[in-house]
């Protein structure tokens, strides 16, 4: 039965003859494939076994190896077998089954290079798929995510069991005599596909979910033109931000553009709902999007960045400013605009300013200093720069990173937090200057600042 399922999958995706690395952990669905494939053999395929040893259950690992070992020995098939530690720094960052995979596979695709192999199969099977599809909905991961685990991957990893229930697996082993590893960490209850897998012991229920999966495939190539489409459109995208001029109208659309540059730029990122972040997104000035990225409003869109950049210290800097020449400040990676209008905008998202009568243009940018004071709108006076911000809520972290305008020694504006209360526009006399600052969304917070998490 199993054979035929192979042969049926290679066929399906013109996979021809070749060496094969099969990765067996010792456990159900891997030593059936390894056994299955072994008696494709007479087809042509010339196969090797891979084991990875995490070493995460002491002893049970070491036999699980052990059995591993055996099984390639009855079944006559070379065996690989590599060293799965995990960096405990990533574990941290990933959690452990995304940790263990991430080395599993680098493992694997090193066996495969050594044995000069094209593919790499793995045993994922249909029951796999149907959880994973579920796990996908209740993390919100969209019609991407909905695609869960793809029968070919562009590395060279195969899946060619996705066709197949669990039980049906099992079954074949009895019929065969063969008794696999039983893995105790798949009752584990830490782990929500552990917590899911009970629920789904309906064969209707399993079929629906990988045919779930098996349309998100097939619909995909179509949706990701529209998505291709509207990041031509509106995106402008450096190593580590995104700057979304707009983010498109219709909302699958805006949250399947911003999952993608959140994955670009955060691969660790889980647990953020795009849907969520996208129909927020109008609203905010800034959010947290996941532990390390935020999503800034600026005067150019929306700019998505890694928290780890903006949070470096920054050097003092300071710049002369005309009208009409704009200021780029290299440590921000931003360049400053200051340019004279004839009446305010209509449009939002740019201050405009006024000088005092007869003030002259002349304008310098800066970070902060020790002992700058600002005057917020609305105060009869002015007050220490530090204790506006901590006022604010702008972080410790972010305040030196804020270009400050600056006229005759007064600050102007805190780009993106306020305009001082003595530049407000009062009178339709005198000359009026839009200021805007392009690029790296260095800004503060207005006091409204939100978390947006899965």
């Amino acid at each position: 039965m199993l054979g035929a399922v192979l042969r049926h999958f290679f066929v399906k995706h013109s996979l021809t003859t070749d060496r094969l690395v099969v990765a067996v952990s010792g456990g159900v669905d891997s030593t059936a494939l390894l056994a299955a494939m072994a008696d494709l053999r007479d087809d042509g395929w010339r196969i090797t076994a891979a084991h990875v040893n995490h070493h995460l259950r002491g002893s049970e690992s070491d036999a699980d190896e052990a059995f591993v070992r055996d099984l390639c020995g009855t079944l006559d098939v070379p065996l690989h077998v590599a060293d799965g530690t995990l960096d405990p720094a990533r574990v941290a960052a990933r959690g452990i089954e995304a940790a263990a995979r991430e080395v599993r596979y680098a493992r694997l695709l090193a066996i495969r290079e050594q044995c000069g192999a094209a593919l790499v199969a793995t045993a994922h099977q249909k029951n796999d798929q149907a959880e994973t599809v579920l796990m996908r909905l209740l993390h919100g991961s969209g019609i991407a995510g909905l695609r869960a685990i793809r029968p070919i991957r562009e590395d060279g990893f195969v899946r060619p069991l996705l066709d197949v229930r669990r039980d049906e697996i099992e079954a074949w082993l009895s019929e065969r005599g063969i008794t696999p590893r039983l893995d105790s960490s798949n009752s584990d209850p830490r782990f929500l596909r552990n917590r899911l897998r009970p629920l789904l012991v309906d064969r209707a229920h399993i079929d629906n979910l990988a045919a779930l999966a098996a349309d998100a495939q097939a619909q995909w190539p179509l949706l990701e033109r529209e998505i291709d489409d509207a990041e031509q459109r509106s995106v402008v995208v450096t190593g580590h931000d995104t700057l979304f001029r707009q983010l498109p109208e219709t909302p699958w659309i805006a949250a399947e553009l911003l999952r993608r540059h959140i994955r670009r730029l955060d691969p660790d990122a889980r647990d953020f709902n795009a849907a969520r972040i996208a129909s927020t997104a109008p609203t905010i000035r800034r959010m947290s999007v996941t532990r390390d990225l935020e999503l800034l409003r600026t005067g150019g869109g929306l700019l998505l960045r890694r928290q780890s950049i903006a949070n470096e210290p920054c050097a003092p800097f300071e710049l002369h400013v005309a009208p009409g020449a704009p200021a780029f400040i290299q440590p921000l990676e931003a360049t400053l605009h200051v340019e004279p209008i004839p009446a305010p905008p209509e449009h939002r998202g740019r201050q405009v300013i006024q000088l005092p009568e007869g003030g002259e243009p002349a304008f310098i940018v800066r970070n902060r200093r020790e002992g700058d004071r600002f005057h917020p709108l609305g105060l009869a006076g002015s007050k220490k720069l530090k204790d506006f911000l901590i006022d604010r809520k702008i972080a410790a972290d972010r305040r030196d990173r804020l270009p400050l305008l600056l006229w005759n020694d007064t600050i102007v504006w805190i780009a993106g937090v306020e305009v001082s209360d003595r530049f407000r526009v009062t009178s339709p006399h005198r000359a009026l200057y839009e200021v805007w600052l392009e690029g790296s969304g260095e800004s503060g917070d207005d006091g409204n600042q939100s978390d947006v998490h899965g």
